[in-house]
């Protein structure tokens, strides 16, 4: 029973301390698609007005053919004029300077020349709006001759709006492609797009080779006679110094470089055998004998000994495992392998004797090819000295002679080329007429608007969501209205069986025969909720209310007095509501009721009603007239303290607090008040209106109930109350047959 009370809340010290809200939790997939389900109707209808409306503006668009044609960028062009300056037209093998051309094709230059090889100055489709003064243009006037380079520009500028160029991929060949409201001229305008493209590169071509031929005319003849006389000072200086050279280098430097490879050859000798020398002796020093000395490794006679030591060794060892060492076999093997390994030893010592002389051979080899070398350096030193003069005047008459080649070789390319010179690119297919049209696309336009259908139906849920907020979850009720959770009732119709038909058919008459069923349980757990709620407490007037009509008062004060009566207690039901009188409607029409009562001074005896079913009485409301003010009249009191004296519970069928002054009145003397709220339909504004006038008249709001839940689709939402579960716990409810 403790788990009714959400223990992580605070329930108010008095009726008008508010109840502490509970932290937002997060919402979940499953709440999302219950919103969903229910707003699919407002969804569906908005999704669906969109998307006609999308297609609709597609289908209206004016149709649009697209003509395309390709071309290929031909890496192979050099830039003839100017070797000294980077190439600025031609086409290098790499994919920037393709990336260059197609940016060249988008240009604007290239645009005005496609508008006045075909005039599109005049197509309407193009130059806009001609209205009368703008640039010369007046309707009805006869087409333009001499165009305003102003209107050029304007015209180019939209045909760009028409053309798309697009390479394909990483390779050299470009798209160019043209729309227009006119198939014929689609594919004539790509067409000169491209010729224009390629006439552009020839016209470049033409132009820098005729500069290049005025240039390389006038500087050619001076480049050759300064070559010639900067070459005619260097054989004077080698002459005068006496500087004998053979192939590119002087006698004394021929010498010195010959024995410089003999030096290094003789240092590179001495060092390894050096090398093999201390290698040895360390392997010696070493301890081992000699045995892994490289020089001993490679000798057969070493290698023929070793056999021996080891073919004698292995003897001795067996020898001496079967005799004593004084036996004479065993004496005899032994002093042959001595004699063996005293040869080894000797063999060694040649070895190494042999090393010895070879690194100092090596060493007197590099000393006598040091000192030819330092003879030779002497006349190096005078030929040297004279180089230097000559270093610099060869410096001079080679690079007067490297800039007259260079020229000379471009003035005779150019003269050969000048004639030939053709396009970077070439075109690899031209564009033809296009049969249908490229937009408007209605398969694009179809699937934009299903998007946008679906886009504006999330929008209208979401809209509709926030914007008409409800009351749904325990969550809900605790957080918006600050009062405590009471349980949820749910809608009669959700939860009766099928083809239960008659009287029982009734939500009061199924409560009574069938109280294990879900139904009635639901009544149980607000009576667990009521008696947990008020422990220790004298408090028997129970007020039952709500924010609005229809929200389900009467119905569920009629079945909560039976089911406390059903538990053995005694209890009493009041119908306090004077103008609907919903529990006198169910219980049946009566001559005597409470009005009687309090202003006729009928004795209680005479209007109390039993219910054989339950054990409860009800105090109707009999009559058709409505006293004015009847709740504040002390007589009121002096009757619902007699109720309260004779029974256990006193439950008070209140009027709505939001539109009747009686409720406030009643909610005030009572000493419990349950707030009634309809699943999904009360407006969150009028409940936190009611709960704030509850406040108001001092009511001490026990708790809220969510009335009238349609199980289903609370367990839809996914906001984990009890209801959500209802589904789980169909073995546990006895319901008719």
């Amino acid at each position: 029973m403790n788990s009714l009370i959400p223990i992580s809340h605070e329930l108010p010290a008095h009726p008008g301390q508010a109840f502490r809200p509970i932290e937002p939790e997060r919402m979940h997939l499953r709440q999302l698609f219950g919103i969903l389900m229910q707003r699919a109707p407002l969804a569906l209808g908005i999704a669906a007005a969109v998307f006609v409306v999308v297609l609709a503006a597609f289908a209206m668009k004016t149709p649009t053919y697209s003509a395309s044609g390709s071309v290929v960028i031909d890496p192979k062009g050099a830039n003839l004029a100017r070797p000294e300056q980077p190439q600025s037209w031609g086409a290098p093998p790499d994919t920037s300077a393709v990336d260059t051309q197609v940016e060249i094709l988008r240009s604007q230059a290239l645009a005005e020349r496609v508008v006045r090889r075909l005039k599109l100055y005049n197509d309407p489709e193009f130059n806009g709006a001609q209205a009368p003064g703008f640039f010369g243009l007046v309707p009805g006037k006869p087409p333009i001759t001499n165009p305003d380079p102003r209107l050029i520009s304007r015209v180019a500028g939209g045909l760009l709006s028409h053309v798309w160029i697009r390479r394909a991929g990483l390779t050299y060949v470009v798209y160019v492609g043209v729309s227009s409201t006119s198939p014929k001229k689609a594919a004539a305008i790509t067409n000169a797009y491209m010729d224009e493209y390629l006439q552009k590169q020839l016209d470049d071509k033409i132009a820098l080779v005729t500069r290049a031929n005025a240039d390389l005319g006038q500087s050619l003849e001076k480049m050759r006679q300064d070559a010639e006389a900067a070459e005619a000072r260097v054989q004077e200086y080698k002459n005068a110094h006496g500087l004998l050279s053979a192939e590119g280098a002087t006698m004394a430097e021929q010498e010195v470089s010959t024995l410089n490879v003999q030096i290094a050859a003789a240092k590179a000798e001495a060092a390894e055998k050096q090398a093999r020398l201390l290698a040895a002796q360390a392997q010696l020093r070493s301890g081992s004998g000699g045995a892994d000395v490289g020089a001993a490794l490679g000798s057969d006679t070493i290698k023929e000994l070793r056999k021996q030591e080891a073919e004698l060794s292995v003897k001795l060892a067996q020898l001496k495992t079967d005799f004593t060492d004084d036996y004479p076999e065993v004496k005899r093997t032994s002093n042959q392998l001595k004699d063996v390994r005293s040869e080894i030893q000797q063999e060694l010592n040649r070895i190494m004797s042999n090393l010895k002389a070879e690194a100092s051979a090596a060493a007197g080899r590099e000393s006598s090819l040091l000192g030819s070398r330092g003879q030779a350096a002497g006349g190096l030193s005078s030929n040297n000295a004279a180089m230097v003069g000559l270093v610099g005047l060869q410096q001079r008459a080679d690079a007067a002679k490297a800039i007259y080649d260079a020229y000379l070789t471009r003035a005779k390319q150019v003269a050969a080329e000048g004639s030939l010179q053709q396009a970077d690119a070439s075109i690899n297919s031209q564009a033809s007429i296009p049969t249908a049209p490229s937009a408007p696309n209605m398969k694009l336009g179809a699937a934009l608007a299903m998007l946008a259908g679906l886009l504006a139906g999330g929008a209208s849920v979401i809209i509709a969501e926030f914007w008409d907020k409800h009351l749904r979850s325990r969550l809900d009720v605790e957080r918006e209205l600050g009062v405590p959770f009471a349980g949820v009732l749910p809608d009669f119709r959700s939860v009766k069986p099928k083809g239960l038909r008659g009287p029982e058919a009734e939500p009061q008459e199924y409560l009574v025969n069938h109280p294990f069923s879900g139904f009635a349980e639901a009544f149980r757990n607000l009576r667990a909720f009521l008696v947990v709620a008020t422990q220790g407490e004298d408090a028997k007037l129970i007020a039952i209310t709500s924010a609005v009509p229809r929200e389900g008062k009467s119905l569920t004060s009629f079945c909560l007095a039976r089911t406390l009566a059903l538990s053995g207690a005694r209890v009493v039901l009041v119908d306090c509501d004077l103008r609907q009188r919903g529990v006198t409607k169910i219980l049946g029409p009566r001559d005597v009721g409470l009005v009687e009562v309090v202003q006729d001074k009928v004795p209680l005896a005479e209007a109390l009603v039993h219910d054989p079913k339950s054990n409860m009485w009800v105090l109707p409301a009999a009559g058709k007239s409505i006293p004015y003010d009847l709740f504040s009249n002390p007589d009121t009191d002096e009757v619902l303290r007699d109720l309260a004296n004779r029974f256990d519970y006193v439950i008070l069928d209140a009027p709505p607090i939001l539109g009747v002054a009686d409720a406030r009145i009643l909610a005030g003397k009572a000493d419990r008040v349950l707030y009634l709220v309809q699943w999904n339909k009360t407006p969150l504004r009028a409940a936190q209106s009611a709960v704030d006038l509850l406040h108001e008249c001092g009511a001490n709001v026990v708790g809220a109930l969510l009335t009238k839940v349609n199980v289903k689709g609370q367990a839809r939402y996914g906001y984990g109350d009890s209801s959500d579960y209802y589904g789980y716990f169909k073995n546990y409810y006895i319901a008719a047959a």
